[in-house]
């Protein structure tokens, strides 16, 4: 059974489940390596954390800081063209309103999250934005949860953890955070572990009622 009564900060994952970034994420890979990318291909090196990460093992070489700075820019030109998961930004609102510590967690890093998170102003919410470059090791290590529940000073049993993927799942089951399944998500077809699967962001809120 699932106490809700302890939960005392909510952390999101970014991609997938703030904004769906997949498509302007295949077109920024593909504006760095010059060549047109699959979802596939892409999916196969996100473990790796961050972009620059991805373009050397894309490209087959270490990146450049040119390669870098056409990655960041592309992201930043494709990702204002989507907007947030429907709810997304009601959500935020509802929580911040009520004084609710949010923060995010992510495999990507800082300079993408900052691309990503203000495009749309969701970074305005947030408390802390702990970033793979941050916490040293992605998503299903514990590490990012960790790093975000410590800077919001809450105990990582004290966090609800949204997520679309089963490492984001895994991530929160590893620290004693509430792992719930964002039921909108990118990913989240893929998930068979999770402790709550909530169907829309009105859900997450109604869990904190």
């Amino acid at each position: 059974m699932i106490h809700m009564s302890g939960i005392r900060a909510v952390v999101f994952d970014q991609d997938g489940t703030l904004i769906d970034t997949f498509i302007p994420a295949v077109h920024a890979y593909s504006a760095a390596v010059g060549r047109t990318i699959t979802l596939g291909e892409l999916r196969a090196v996100a473990h790796l954390g961050a972009a620059r990460n991805l373009v050397s093992a894309l490209l087959g070489h270490p990146a450049t800081d040119e390669d870098d700075d056409r990655f960041h820019q592309a992201l930043a030109d494709a990702v204002g063209e989507v907007e947030p998961y429907p709810g997304i930004v009601a959500l935020l609102r509802q929580l911040s309103d009520r004084g609710i510590p949010l923060g995010v967690a992510t495999n990507s890093d800082s300079r993408s999250a900052g691309i990503v998170l203000g495009a749309h102003g969701l970074d305005r919410f947030m408390s802390t934005v702990a970033t793979v470059d941050r916490a040293g090791v992605p998503k299903p290590a514990p590490d990012l949860l960790l790093l975000a529940a410590a800077e919001l000073g809450v105990d990582p049993a004290e966090v609800l953890f949204v997520g679309d993927s089963p490492a984001d799942m895994a991530a929160a089951r590893a620290c004693g955070a509430v792992a719930v399944a964002a039921g909108w998500g990118h990913q989240t077809p893929d998930i068979e572990i999770f402790d709550v699967r909530a169907a829309t962001p009105q859900d997450v809120a109604d869990l904190l009622t």
